[in-house]
């Protein structure tokens, strides 16, 4: 069984087609030109039959003829055939047609697509097809034109070699190099999955020493578990995608079912963005931050939207809007009325404060938050993807 890959196999095949073809093109010009050749009506007839056995050597099929050998046995049948093919045209047509240029052709296809003894086999078996076809035909070549043919035909397999050689090193390099890439980003996809399990678990027993009694002690607890569990979210899906980039809208997804509670209407519309993990946690702890607020300080439904025009390098955009009542305040600091404002104490809440952190110093961006005249309030992130620090 042939041991070359079956990519290389398809493609040497191939080179044998179009081989065979450029052969017998090249024969029909040459008798078109009359290189003068003793019996161009025999050359011909030889030229059409090769074209017929080419043909065959395409179309039919071997490997369901000849099971997982076929490809071998083809391209040493299409190997033989085409230095029975030259010999031939040499004794019918002469010496001085010089047909026995097409070996230029047929010894490199022959050098490409054999290894080891079988490629020894087959240059023994040109050589002593050569001699013999040059001692039958009529108007042989010089002892000296021979010499050079020989010479010249060695050098351009010693080339044809060289180049196979170092196609084989490449396609082991990049072999290599592919396993070694799919290893790391299995290891990576695996470190993302404990990670994510580690930081649900902190999450949990973070709420287990949640106080019982309602206030703002225990909703700091629920909202710092809340980002704790978002961070989880991006973990989860750098697991799934094998430790890549995260998609923004299914990140943005992640944290609105996590935060959404049955009824409550968050859409969320995202342009097609793909983010590295440090990004993806910025984005997400923000994103959490603001629908977070979104629903408990606004009235439904929350809308979600990220647009990425520039992406991606560009400029993005994140916008979370609710449908009015109070504004988007911290945590425990909305717009004291409807329509109004929000007041510098929300503005400065921890919520917040964490937004405007990640937002400047992480993603290299700016942060807006703002009331409109009809009661809804907007919060806008903009940041440059390219100006993110993954550091911070």
């Amino acid at each position: 069984m042939d041991p070359r890959p079956k990519t290389a196999r398809r493609e040497a095949i191939r080179a044998g087609l179009l081989l065979g073809w450029l052969s017998v093109a090249a024969v029909l010009v040459a008798v078109a030109l009359d290189v003068g050749a003793r019996h161009p009506e025999l050359v011909v007839a030889l030229a059409l039959a090769g074209a017929v056995a080419n043909l065959g050597m395409g179309v039919l099929p071997w490997k369901q003829l000849l099971g997982p050998a076929g490809d071998a046995i083809r391209l040493n049948l299409w190997a033989g055939g085409l230095l029975v093919f030259v010999a031939t045209l040499i004794v019918v047509g002469g010496g001085e047609a010089r047909f026995d240029l097409l070996l230029f052709l047929v010894l490199p296809f022959i050098a490409l697509t054999h290894e080891g003894r079988v490629l020894a086999l087959w240059l023994a078996l040109a050589a002593i097809s050569f001699a013999i076809a040059m001692t039958l035909a009529p108007d042989p070549l010089s002892a000296a034109e021979v010499a050079l043919d020989a010479l010249l035909l060695s050098a351009s397999v010693l080339l044809a070699l060289a180049l196979a050689r170092a196609t084989r090193v490449n396609a082991a390099a990049a072999a290599r190099a592919a396993a070694a890439a799919e290893l790391e980003q299995a290891l990576l996809a695996e470190s993302h999955h404990r990670i994510k399990n580690s930081l649900q678990t902190v999450a949990d027993l973070l709420l287990l020493g949640r106080p019982t009694d309602a206030g703002e002690s225990a909703d700091a607890f629920d909202a710092t578990a809340a980002r704790i569990r978002s961070i989880a979210a991006v973990h989860h899906l750098l697991a799934g995608e094998r430790g890549g980039t995260v998609a923004s809208d299914r990140l943005l997804k992640t944290v609105v079912e996590a935060l959404a509670a049955p009824g409550e209407e968050v859409v969320v519309v995202s342009d097609e963005l793909r983010l590295e993990a440090a990004r993806a946690q910025q984005l997400g702890v923000i994103a959490n931050e603001l629908i977070a607020n979104a629903l408990r300080h606004g009235r439904a439904p929350v809308t979600v939207v990220l647009a990425a025009g520039g992406a991606p390098d560009g400029e993005v955009r994140l916008e979370v809007r609710d449908a009015g009542r109070s504004g988007l305040g911290a945590n425990g600091g909305a717009a004291s009325a409807r329509g109004a404002a929000p007041a510098n104490g929300a503005s400065s809440g921890l919520g917040l404060t964490l937004v405007r952190q990640i937002a400047e110093r992480g993603l290299g961006g700016d942060f807006d938050l703002s009331t409109q005249p009809d009661g809804t309030t907007s919060a806008v992130l903009r940041f440059n993807v390219g100006d993110a620090d993954p550091d911070r």
